[in-house]
């Protein structure tokens, strides 16, 4: 008899909406401003490894690869959104971060940002990213679009889910005895 995997029907699907993004408004870690990144449509963080061929003559042609690096990258999409107060159009604190600090160059180009699962699942994340920001170009009866990719600056930190949206990063903890359990306030 072949081995067959057990049905899933008992297994539960995660949700892809299922995400927060935040960004420090403030860049600073002893006083960050953590503000939602809001009007967005799709986001996922993933972790992409950088591979290398470690064959050898004994491969009989055949490639080995092997994993030498991992970029930690966030991607988003959104409709451009904020609030009309007297005429004048605001846009969304979180989104208008994203997309100044992805207008600029070097330094200036980069940001502090968190991302969590709001589900339940202990997946989260902290660190520096550069800022890739596209504006979705459109027709005259589109929405306004736009689409960025953080680029993770060194290995970003996992943390445990955000509980309070002002507070600091809880650390992950491995030996954690409440997975997913998420992070209590401050």
């Amino acid at each position: 008899m072949v081995a067959k995997a057990p049905s899933s029907n008992d297994l539960q699907s995660t949700l892809a909406r299922d995400w927060a993004l935040q960004v420090d408004r403030n860049d600073d870690a002893e006083n960050p401003d953590w503000t939602f990144v809001r009007g967005l449509s799709q986001f996922a963080p993933s972790f992409t490894p950088g591979m290398q061929d470690d064959s050898d003559i004994d491969s009989e042609g055949y490639t080995s690869q092997i994993a030498t690096t991992l970029t930690a990258t966030f991607e988003g999409q959104g409709k451009r959104k904020g609030k009309t107060a007297s005429g004048a159009f605001a846009q969304d604190p979180g989104q208008e971060y994203v997309r100044d600090v992805g207008r600029q160059m070097g330094l200036a180009n980069t940001l502090r940002a968190r991302c969590w699962r709001t589900d339940g699942v202990d997946d989260a994340y902290e660190g520096r990213f550069s800022v890739e920001y596209t504006e979705q170009a459109g027709a005259n009866d589109a929405l306004d679009e736009f689409s960025f990719t953080l680029q993770s600056r060194g290995k970003p930190d996992r943390i445990k889910p955000v509980t309070n949206a002002t507070g600091e990063s809880v650390p992950w903890d491995e030996d954690d005895t409440n997975p997913g359990g998420g992070a209590e306030g401050n």
